[in-house]
């Protein structure tokens, strides 16, 4: 229930900050005591949109009722609403709405709302999960890093990995693992197209070498065609097993994809998500 609870508080703490100019992910994140790269995840898995996205649209749903019942001047309600200057603002409010700010004012001109998210406990789950739990010494990996923002990243990692093969630099070190390394206190992540080397492996030219601590990971594996069976797991993983062990909370730091050999639209086709745990205290 840790995981239902935590979302519980940065639902709570969202609606109570909105016109909080330092609401973003990181200062929820802080209130939900997750890191920020996890609570994206878990938000994603359970309401298909990104958190900062659905922190947008809150802002513009409101920003919208407060358009229509108040005369307060628009730059007002886009300082209140987290924007530093009307044209920023527009472009916003257009983008979500459809109308500018200044037509939103006018009787029957339609606004879209989204209402706030709550917590509603069903009984859901009975899937299959194929997972090992392993406990694995150091690691050293080799590859190349991009970092990403931690707002919608994984809309943009698909491209990473196309200009990576585009490029040619899969004949330079054959990526097979998809690992993301989280730093505390920045707003983005380092994502590495990598392979597991030796640790005195040469290093080509752009690419770079790290090395993973020793970690208990469990692994799962997913059976299917690429993305979908392995973005299938990933929300199992978050909204099915996550809320309900009871043996394990996550490490943060790292979390690995491997892909292995293979066609990867093959109904066949086997990839794994691994993620660093911590027996629970």
């Amino acid at each position: 229930m840790e995981w239902i609870q935590a979302l519980d508080r940065a639902l709570r703490y969202i609606e109570e900050n909105l016109m909080d100019e330092g609401l973003c992910v990181a200062s929820v994140a802080k209130e939900a005591a997750y890191s920020p790269f996890y609570l994206q995840r878990m938000f994603s898995a359970f309401t298909d949109q990104s958190l900062g996205e659905y922190i947008r649209q809150r802002r513009l749903s409101v920003a919208g009722q407060a358009l229509r019942s108040t005369r307060e001047t628009v730059l007002t309600i886009a300082l209140r609403y987290g924007y530093d200057s009307p044209e920023s603002f527009q472009k916003a409010f257009r983008r979500f709405h459809g109308v500018t700010p200044s037509a939103a004012r006018k009787a029957g001109v339609p606004l879209k709302y989204l209402s706030p998210l709550h917590i509603k406990v069903d009984l859901t789950g009975g899937s299959m999960m194929d997972y090992v739990v392993e406990t694995m010494e150091q690691m050293t990996v080799i590859g190349l890093t991009r970092r990403f923002p931690l707002d919608g990243a994984f809309g943009l990692i698909p491209a990473f990995w196309e200009e990576y093969h585009q490029k040619g630099l899969d004949q330079q070190v054959c990526g097979y693992l998809g690992i993301c390394f989280e730093e505390e206190g920045k707003p983005d992540f380092a994502y590495m197209i990598a392979r597991f080397c030796e640790p005195d492996a040469p290093v080509p030219e752009g690419f770079e070498k790290r090395v993973i601590a020793p970690h208990t990971w469990v692994r799962f594996r997913a059976v299917g065609a690429l993305p979908d069976a392995i973005q299938k797991m990933n929300r199992q993983i978050f909204t099915e097993w996550l809320p309900s062990n009871t043996t394990y909370n996550l490490a943060d730091g790292v979390n690995i994809e491997m892909y292995t050999e293979g066609d990867m639209n093959a109904p066949d086709y086997v990839s794994e998500i691994w993620l660093p745990v911590r027996v629970k205290a």
